[in-house]
């Protein structure tokens, strides 16, 4: 699978005991079985965390026995990941390496720790089940692995529809980390029954900019088309990188006009998206800035799951 060497997948567990496979929540399902259906197809290892907190009386609660639900609490969450293991590693016919993990701390930490904060190790992990508010999807653990990973990061939010296909949307700024959200998309769509569109933004300074200088409506209306033609241009040479004719439902590839934000919006409503792929736009690690100015708009606005991809030069700001 492209740019990944291994699978890490973060799992919350049931609101309620006894803790089961069976009772996890939609989203931490899913992101198993999605990340298991990449693993097999691949061979990739994948290494499956639940991260508790640390054991805590309160302030009038008992020490010991606050010690003890502790113990009760790793034991059980080791039996739900050793379940899952254990149902996948037979649907994959023992060709995927899982190591199960129940770590104690912070869970966006211990995620990173887990995979050593690799740039080859993709993190997937299911949005927590907060109502209708599409925030808590990115919040806390979500935003914080999107923040400092120095790998893909996988979002899942539940599909609520039936289909089991996936509608991927793909975009591209057309540089180089362009290159590699379609080679990703392109290899997902390729593991998991997946209808694949791309969407490239051509945004409006320029035209804002040459506007003032005074030039004819029919001056603008001809630099707009080239514009989307050039577009569309380096979309096509970005995806004749990629593997896109092995797909059964092909590609299709949208150019649309005005702020990129509001485009991969209209796009994900009309095109009825559940998965999002697209890339930081960080240098250097520069923390508080690390996803760029149209990530950090739709983090509270994308009802769907988000893939994030990182630049190559991409420096985490955080040392485990």
């Amino acid at each position: 699978m492209f740019m990944v060497r291994k699978i890490v997948v973060g799992i919350q567990m049931p609101s309620g005991h006894p803790w089961d496979a069976a009772n996890l929540e939609a989203p931490s399902r899913l992101a198993v079985r999605q990340a298991f259906q990449l693993a097999i197809a691949n061979r990739l290892p994948v290494t499956l965390v639940t991260v508790l907190p640390e054991p805590s009386a309160g302030w009038f609660g008992d020490v010991e026995q606050a010690k003890r639900n502790h113990e009760v609490d790793l034991t059980e969450a080791n039996a739900v990941l050793q379940d899952l293991a254990a149902q996948y590693a037979k649907a994959g016919q023992d060709s995927v390496a899982v190591d199960c993990l129940v770590a104690v701390g912070k869970p966006w930490m211990e995620l990173l720790r887990a995979c050593d904060n690799a740039d080859d190790a993709l993190i997937i992990c299911g949005s927590r089940n907060v109502g209708a508010v599409s925030r808590a999807l990115f919040g806390g653990t979500g935003l914080k692995l999107l923040r400092h990973a120095r790998g893909p990061v996988w979002l899942v939010k539940a599909i609520l529809d039936e289909d089991d296909q996936l509608d991927i949307l793909a975009t591209t700024d057309l540089t180089e980390v362009g290159k590699d959200v379609l080679a990703m998309s392109v290899d997902i769509a390729r593991t998991i029954p997946s209808r694949l569109s791309v969407l490239h933004v051509v945004e409006g300074m320029v035209e804002r900019y040459m506007r003032r200088t005074g030039i004819s409506d029919e001056q603008m209306e001809k630099m707009r088309t080239e514009s989307v033609q050039a577009a569309t241009h380096g979309v096509h040479e970005q995806l004749a990188g990629t593997d896109f004719r092995t797909l059964q439902s092909g590609v299709q590839v949208h150019v649309a006009t005005g702020p990129a934000d509001i485009g991969i919006l209209n796009a994900i409503s009309n095109l009825n998206i559940n998965v999002l792929v697209m890339a930081s736009r960080a240098r250097g690690g520069v923390s508080g800035i690390v996803l760029g100015n149209t990530a950090e708009k739709l983090l509270a606005e994308i009802p769907c799951s988000l893939i994030v991809i990182k630049p190559d030069d991409f420096k985490s700001p955080v040392e485990l």
